[in-house]
């Protein structure tokens, strides 16, 4: 027996008897599944329902607090110390937008809002989580890294539909990550000749994940990184930039939240830099990335919301991470070339809209979307019985559906290897119909983590099943599709096909093919 051996071993023995946990979620009488990495003992737990080992609160940078405020993330320094996993860490500081959906969302399926604590928030986040179904596992497994949602400014690594317990009994080591969000991590200052702080924090999560997975059976060639819309736009940044070359082999962008459409579209480093300078503003006549840097977490977030209330923290055109636009990339075929899954949903901003909309805010909301602004486009939709359907179809295909359509349709051209999806499915109930497939309604399918307090059948965990199905055969091969569904074809314009997640997965011609001809030919 090795000394690594025999060290891991002690630590068994010894936190079995010390971090015995009598949580209902857990496998009692057994012992804790323990990882000895360079900066120490990382000791989980293991879950009873399925075996597979979890372990929460691994930090992958030093605390970004400080004088590291707005710099990039820093390596861990060594620190040989037993640390307790069991629990999440504080979510980065943000705003309580996502928390309100969440409680606003149950309210709607007859649940009371407090099924959703309060949210426990810091500045020191760099955190990820990790589910392993074997960590000792003779052939490491695919990974799933997930990269949360919310405009960049909202949203944690572990939320409900987050929990990577279920993907990873189908044999695949799932991590979620962290990564500073909103006036922490997508700002830059005069003072400072960067920006993109969060998308770094991605990198180096990334970075850690490369060094580190094997440890928990994971194999760093094969990762998959996955989100879903601030997230999921943020992956196809990391596409962009040679910054994460060799970080990821595939992707699965899930309700993209568009992606910089023309030159203009893109904040740039001077953009951000400006925001700055009215951010210090607000504290000091002084314009001082120091003076900024001294100001407590709490009161900068709470006085930068209030003056940049519905501001989008989207990528910025920095000449660092990104040395152009998405968009550039992706029309000079720079893009990476891994293979990807992209798509949206049926009803992405229908729960918001005007259910008393008439054809003039049909008319309106047309001519609002810079590049389905047609009659052509007018006329596909002014006949849809529900204006508002009408209005969330034209936002929805000129914000997603079509961008999506045309970079797979891109990326398929140049390497064979994009997919596209259509999730439409809707839960039972008035409930159901009331939000129908909503912006996120496909989390607790792709994750296989449906909240005790929705309306879930028989139907819903089937489709489940499909999606993770070919969530995870994409992830060990690069190539969703599998002899026991349906098959997935690559998305090209000619012969258009997607597969559908209805009632059940089918193959499919791609949705509103008018709107995105249109769309495709006021791009070009």
């Amino acid at each position: 027996m090795t000394i690594a051996q025999a060290l891991r071993k002690f630590s068994l023995i010894m936190f079995s008897l010390l971090l015995f946990s009598a949580d209902a979620n857990s496998a009692e009488d057994i012992a804790p599944p323990a990882v000895q990495l360079n900066n120490g003992t990382y000791i989980g737990e293991t879950l009873a329902g399925n075996g597979v080992a979890v372990f929460r609160g691994i930090p992958f940078a030093e605390p970004p607090t400080g004088e590291l405020r707005w710099k990039r993330p820093q390596p861990l320094r060594a620190k040989a110390v037993e640390r307790d996993a069991t629990s999440f860490a504080p979510a980065c500081m943000q705003s309580m937008r996502i928390l309100d959906w969440y409680r606003g969302l149950a309210e709607t399926f007859g649940a009371s809002r407090d099924v959703f604590g309060d949210l426990d928030t810091s500045e020191d986040c760099l955190y990820l989580n990790l589910w392993s179904p074997d960590i000792d596992s003779e052939e490491l497994l695919p990974v799933m890294v997930f990269i949360h949602g919310g405009s960049n400014n909202s949203g944690w690594a572990y939320e409900p539909n987050y929990h990577g317990h279920a993907l990873a009994g189908r044999g695949v080591v799932v991590v979620s990550i962290a990564y500073r969000l909103g006036v922490f991590g997508f700002f830059s200052h005069p003072d400072l000749d960067s920006a993109n702080f969060g998308l770094w924090d991605q990198i180096a999560a990334l970075e850690w994940i490369r060094d580190y997975v094997s440890k928990f059976g994971g194999d760093p060639d094969r990762v998959t990184i996955f989100g879903e819309s601030a997230g999921a736009q943020d992956i196809l940044a990391l596409m962009a930039s040679r910054q994460a070359d060799g970080l990821y082999h595939a992707s699965i962008m899930q309700s993209n939240a568009g992606f910089g459409l023309g030159r203009r579209a893109s904040p740039t480093l001077l953009d951000e830099q400006k925001r700055g300078s009215e951010t210090a503003r607000i504290f000091s006549t002084e314009d001082s990335i120091d003076n900024l840097r001294a100001i407590p977490a709490p009161e900068l977030l709470q006085k930068y919301e209030e003056k940049f209330p519905r501001y989008y923290h989207s990528p910025a055109t920095d000449g660092q991470l990104l040395v152009k636009s998405v968009w550039d990339v992706i029309n000079d075929n720079e893009l990476s070339p891994v293979p990807f899954i992209i798509g949206n949903n049926a009803d992405e901003q229908y729960d918001g809209s005007n259910s008393q909309a008439t054809h003039e805010d049909i008319e309106r909301a047309v001519k609002e979307s810079r590049f389905l602004d047609s009659p052509d486009v007018f006329a596909a939709v002014v006949d849809d019985p529900d204006p508002a359907n009408a209005i969330d179809r034209v936002r929805t295909a000129a914000g997603m559906q079509c961008p999506s359509q045309y970079l797979a349709s891109h990326q398929s051209e140049l390497n064979g290897n994009a997919w596209v999806y259509y999730f439409s499915r809707v839960r039972d109930g008035d409930a159901g119909a009331k939000v129908r497939a909503y912006h996120g309604v496909e989390l607790p399918y792709a994750f296989g983590t449906h909240d005790p307090w929705m309306t879930t059948n028989d139907a819903d965990w089937r489709l489940a099943d499909q999606m993770m199905t070919y969530w995870v055969q994409f992830a060990k091969t690069g190539n969703p599709n599998v002899s026991s569904q349906p098959e997935w074809p690559p998305f090209t314009w000619s012969k258009g096909q997607t597969v559908e997640f209805a009632d059940t997965a089918a193959t499919v011609a791609a949705q509103e093919p008018v709107l995105c001809r249109i769309f495709r030919e006021a791009v070009n």
